[in-house]
Parts: C-alpha cells; structure tokens; sequence
C-alpha cells in the first residue's frame, strides 16, 4: 500500500506530523460507522463504496486522464469555479468574482483557506496554477482557456486579477471542470500524485488496481460538507464484474453502469439508474505526414461507409442514437438539424472519394481502440467490417484503457476509436478537440489554420446572434474536412443504492463532473 504524498519545502513540517496519523486514519475508516463523525464537518454520513471503472497510477490532476481521474479530482481538489448538479457554475474557492468584457476577471477567495496538510491556500497559489495550465509543456486539460492569459495580478492574499489576451465567453466554464484545480504551488510539476488538494476529501491510501481510501477533510470551507465520513474506492476494471457488484450489493455505487445491465438495474427496487445521454462516440485520425488520412476525401470516405445504427446496437446496446454529424446536444442554442443530420451510409459514395484520393482498391491501416471497455471494442469491430466493404482493411490494436490514452497522445495509430462529451456546454468546447492546443485534439497532427481562426473567433465573440452565426460556419467547415467522423451519442449512467443521497449524474456533457456532487452525498439508513 503506498503511501501518502510528500509534499515538498514549507510544508514538510507539517506533514511530518501528519503521516503519523495516516495509518490511525485508515484504521478509523475501515472501522467507521454512520455514526462516526469527522472532526468540524461533523460527517455522519457512513463511508460509501464506490465501484471506479478504471485505475490511475499516477494523478496528474492537470491532464486529461479519463472518467474515473475526473471522479478522484472531484473529490480531492478544487478550482476557482466549480459545476453544481444542475451544470451551472458556481464559486468553489472564489466566493464570489467580477467580470469585464468578457476579458478581465477578478477573483475573490473565500478568507482562511487551507490544503489538505494544513497550509494556507493563497492567490499565488491560483497564479501559480493557471500559470503551469498555460504552459504547453505540461499538456495541461484546460491549456486551451489558459493560454489566453495574457497577466495575473495577486495584489493581495485573497485576491487574483486575470486579464486575457482576447475577450473568451467561455473562460469560466472552462475553470469550472474537475482539472481546474488550484494546487499547492511547490507541488505543481512534481514527480508524486497531486493528492493534496483544497477538495471536500482528503487522500488515505492507495493501492494499484486495488482501491484508492479517502476521508471527510475537516478543513473544507463548506462546514456542511462532505456528509460522508469516507469514500473507499474500489477498482472494478471489468464491466461486467462492476455491474455484479452493484447488484449484489457489495458497492453503493458505481460509473459506469454497463448498457446490458440497464433493465437489471431499473427492475431493482433497491437501486437507481441516472442516466444522461451526452457522451458521444467518434473516430479520430492521425493527419500527420502524407498518409492516407492526411486526404479530407479519404476521411469523407469512411463518414459515408460506416453504418451508425450498427454501432449503437452492437457496441451501445440499443442504448444511444446514431450521430451523423456536429455533436451538439439539440437543447444547444447552437444546435442546427441541418448540420446535425450530414452524413448518412452510402458506400458508392465512399468507394468514390477513395478512387478519386488515389486510393481505388483501398489500403491497409491500424485501429486503435480499448479492450477493457466492451463499447469501445464493439465499436471499433462493427467500424472495421464498414470499412472492409470499401476496401480499407484495419489491423486492430486493444490494449487496456491508460495504454491506450498513452498510444493516442503519442499518434501511435491510423485511426482511433474515441469516446468522449462536450468539456463545456458552450459550442467552444470544439477548440478542444479540433485545435492543436486542445488537450482532447487526439486527431494527432491536425492543424487547421482557418479552422483554428474560426473557432478562436467564437470564442472572442460576446454577441450571441454572432456567434451562432461563426460556429455555423464552423459546422459546414468541419463536416467538409471531416476531422473526426462522429458515430452515436450514448447514454451514460451512474448506478447507486437507493440509500445514497445527494449524489447526481449532471446532465449531458458535463456527466464526467458529476464527482462534484459527492461532497454532498450520504449514506441514508
């Protein structure tokens, strides 16, 4: 069982004295009971079981390390801003902010903040953070909304002024997701996990592939949160075995609820479905070099040839739709059915746009996709007999889930399987994948420059009937290059015990946040 973090300079002191209690508070949390409390908080809620889909050996809270790193930050760290249950923003450390032309925002901390080690959580901590965000070289998340910064002011201990480069609408849903945690500065960039956080949890234990242990922080700044005295996660890798162990009781609660077990789980009396359909699935390229799909016609090519019902009902269980064009969700001001509804099967088409590439008996490539999640296997097979009618054959490559984030952010494929949702409910979450500073942007080497102006316009843009109008044009210039090539929206569903409360899926895109609300479940009679 490894133990917990070492923070480095000032904070050694402190933590000297608190790894002593580490394995008192393990014990204490193993032993817990509803009526065990956590120090200020004054928790009751009991420790909850938590079944994660995935491990992560190493929490780098700033990058995008998949669904269940999102879930760990929710519960140990927190940013500026924060999602509620609804998916609106609202003040997490920042009790409250102003905002300038969409330009110039103050910040103001809320007083007496501290780590998890004690120490004082500061505005050069902020500073120091939004600063490691807007370097490239640390591939940060939210590098897309930090790389706008153009200065930060702390001109006191509570107080951060960032001003922008260009006007961004979308700057604070940006700050809002779980990886815009404000760490403790000499932390950032270290070798350890960034366990240490501000969040309504702190870290206990881990052990790889096993469980990750944390417990009630009693120095969170919410005196009525967490209600939970614990959270012991346990790492379920496999679909199937998670969904067993929701069912038979031996976790409270677990992401993601798996499509064949939908009816067993809504039939339970004893248990909840929330589910949400937001999270999309689509095929991603590697445009580098001169290969194949450095040609927009060859990535046309493969929107006409896939058949996007078979995909929801081979790899998604019925449970989704088929996405033939923009993801954006119809409740969107910026959704347009006409960009929605673009593609549709047509092999002879297809077959065309590859003779007319130069590629007339097709050619051979890599798939990249994911054994330890059936979907992403499923959809990658079902994608794989399409393009074998139009004479592309794909050689498949399914290692687990870490290797293969690993191989896509290298460009170690041809074509990938990707499944992913919106980082914001504001269309500008497209920089994010279909820019090269977007850390979702896994269509390795796509670099666009119209495109890239285009979308860095609808940021800038305050006019709402402007903006429509750019991100239309957006719309039309994407589905003629075909980036990506989208393939089904999917439901996506958290199942837990009816004995939790105050824990929610947040709707649509921002499912992958929902670990926020954590702070506030319990655990009921």
């Amino acid at each position: 069982m490894a133990s917990p973090i070492r923070p480095r300079s000032r904070r050694w002191g402190r933590l000297a004295s608190a790894c002593v209690a580490v394995g008192a508070l393990l014990l204490s949390l193993v032993a817990c009971s509803p009526a065990s409390t956590g120090g200020a908080t004054a928790s009751t809620g009991g420790t909850l079981l938590y079944g994660l889909d995935s491990d992560v050996p190493k929490l780098t809270t700033p990058q995008n390390q998949g669904s269940a790193s999102m879930i760990l930050n929710a519960v140990l760290h927190r940013g500026l801003v924060q999602y509620d249950a609804t998916g609106e923003v609202v003040p997490a450390l920042a009790s409250s902010w102003e905002e300038e032309a969409a330009q110039t925002f103050t910040f103001h901390l809320r007083p007496g903040l501290t780590f998890h080690d004690g120490s004082a959580l500061t505005s050069a901590d902020v500073k120091a953070s939004l600063e490691y965000m807007a370097d490239p070289a640390h591939s940060a998340k939210l590098y897309t909304a930090a790389a706008g910064i153009a200065s930060i002011d702390t001109p006191d201990d509570v107080t951060v002024v960032v001003r922008l480069s260009a006007p961004d609408a979308a700057f604070l849903s940006f700050l809002a997701d779980v990886s815009g945690a404000i760490l403790p500065s000499e932390t950032l960039g270290q070798a350890d996990p960034t366990y240490v956080g501000a969040g309504p949890f702190q870290f206990v234990s881990y052990e790889q592939g096993t469980s990750f242990v944390v417990k009630a922080f009693d120095g969170y700044y919410d005196a009525d949160q967490p209600k939970l005295d614990g959270i012991e996660f346990k790492i379920i890798t496999d679909q199937t075995a998670r969904d067993n162990a929701l069912l038979s009781g031996s976790v409270d609660a677990v992401s993601f609820v798996g499509w064949n077990s939908y009816n067993q789980v809504k039939s339970n009396s004893n248990l909840v479905l929330d589910s949400t359909e937001g999270p999309f699935m689509y095929l991603e390229f590697n445009t580098s070099g001169t290969g194949p799909f450095s040609d927009p016609r060859v990535r046309q090519a493969v929107a006409y040839a896939v058949d996007r019902q078979a995909v929801v009902d081979s790899a998604l269980a019925g449970q989704g739709k088929p996405l033939n064009g923009m993801p954006m969700p119809e409740g969107s001001a910026y959704y347009d059915a006409a960009y929605a509804d673009y593609y549709k099967q047509d092999l002879d088409k297809a077959r065309a746009l590859l003779a007319e590439a130069g590629y007339p008996n097709g050619f051979t490539a890599t798939m990249l996709s994911s054994s330890q999640y059936d979907f992403h296997k499923n959809t990658a097979i079902s994608v794989q007999n399409d393009l074998a009618k139009i004479g592309i054959t794909l050689e498949m490559n399914l290692p687990d889930w870490p290797t293969r984030l690993q191989l896509g952010a290298a460009g170690d494929y041809d074509i990938a399987v990707y499944g992913t949702s919106g980082l914001t409910n504001d269309p500008s979450f497209l920089t994010q994948m279909l820019t090269p500073s977007g850390a979702q942007n896994s269509s390795y080497g796509y670099d666009d420059a119209k495109l890239n102006d285009l979308l860095a316009q609808g940021r800038a843009s305050t006019d709402e009937t402007a903006r429509r109008a750019l991100y239309n044009e957006v719309s039309q210039y994407v589905l003629d290059q075909a980036p990506i090539v989208t393939l089904a929206w999917r439901a996506q569903a958290y199942g837990y015990s009816t004995k939790v409360a105050g824990f929610s899926n947040i709707p649509g895109f921002l499912t992958f946040d929902s670990g926020y609300t954590l702070a506030g479940a319990s655990l009921q009679p």
